[in-house]
């Protein structure tokens, strides 16, 4: 379950990558391969796949301190 800080965090972002998305023209948008009509649900793939990573991050930063804590 998400905490309150963390829906914050996700809903800033997601609002900021629709929103830099959006600003971009069709061709540039084109020249990425994305359609306008997308960009929402791009914007959530994103913001979703860097919370798996950075959560995957934490976990390794947890194991590896917690092996030099105990050396």
């Amino acid at each position: 379950m998400f905490s309150i800080r963390e829906m914050i965090r996700r809903r800033r972002n997601l609002n900021n990558t629709i929103k830099t998305l959006s600003g971009l023209s069709d061709r540039d948008l084109q020249d990425i391969g994305l359609h306008r009509g997308d960009i929402e649900s791009i914007a959530r793939s994103v913001i979703d796949v860097h919370r798996t990573v950075r959560d995957s991050s934490e976990r390794t930063t947890d194991v590896d301190n917690t092996n030099k804590s105990n050396k």
